[in-house]
């Protein structure tokens, strides 16, 4: 089971990861990378918390929720906004 979130992981990393080297470049596509990275973390973090055994499993689900993957999606959402081409600008 544990196989199972790798896949989202994975893509979520590779997101940052774009979202990052697009930024360094000064390239406009920042703003959907780091869209789609928002979404992904915003999915994971619903699902995690969803899909976890009470107990340990649904607090760390929460704690991983609450201090790493939504703090992450708001981030990459302001980016997003930000970074999004504006005519005149």
């Amino acid at each position: 089971m544990a196989w199972t979130w790798t896949g989202p992981d994975s893509f979520e990393a590779l997101g940052l990861l774009a979202t990052g080297l697009l930024l360094r470049r000064g390239d406009c596509r920042a703003c959907l990378t780091s869209a789609a990275t928002s979404a992904l973390l915003l999915v994971d973090a619903w699902f995690d918390t969803m899909t976890a055994a009470p107990g340990s499993d649904f607090k760390l689900a929460v704690l991983m929720a609450v201090f790493a993957e939504l703090p992450l999606a708001v981030a990459c959402g302001v980016l997003a906004t930000r970074t999004f081409p504006r005519p005149g600008r």
